[in-house]
C-alpha cells in the first residue's frame, strides 16, 4: 500500500492527540507530562494488528490518566515543578514523586 495507510497516519494522529491534550491541560500540567502520558498509553498498542481504534483507545486512556493526575489540587504544582525540562521520564516516575511529596507534607 502507499502512504495513505492507517499505519503510516498513526504517528501523526498520536501527535495531533498530544497537541490537543497539551492545549486542554495547559494550565494544569506541562507539555512533557502530557507527552509522557500519551506515549505510555500508546506504547502497548503501537504494534496492534488492526490500528483503526488505537488513537481512540490512546485518547481515552490518556484522558483518564490526566484526570487522575490533576484530580488533587495540591498535586498539580508538584507535577509542573518536577516535569519542566526533564526529558524521557515516565509518568510513573512523576506519580511516584508526587506521592512521596504528598506523604511527606501530610
Amino acid at each position: 500500500m502507499g502512504a495513505n495507510t492507517a499505519e503510516s497516519a498513526l504517528p501523526d494522529t498520536i501527535q495531533e492527540l498530544t497537541d490537543r491534550l497539551t492545549a486542554s491541560y495547559a494550565n494544569l500540567v506541562t507539555a512533557a507530562v502530557v507527552r509522557d502520558v500519551v506515549q505510555d498509553c500508546y506504547q502497548p498498542l503501537s504494534n496492534a494488528r488492526i490500528a483503526n481504534y488505537v488513537p481512540i483507545l490512546v485518547e481515552h486512556s490518556s484522558r483518564t490518566k490526566l484526570r487522575q493526575l490533576t484530580r488533587r489540587p495540591d498535586a498539580t504544582p508538584l507535577l509542573r515543578e518536577h516535569s519542566d525540562g526533564i526529558r524521557g521520564h515516565s509518568i510513573t516516575a512523576a506519580l511516584r514523586r508526587v506521592r512521596i511529596a504528598l506523604t511527606r507534607s501530610a
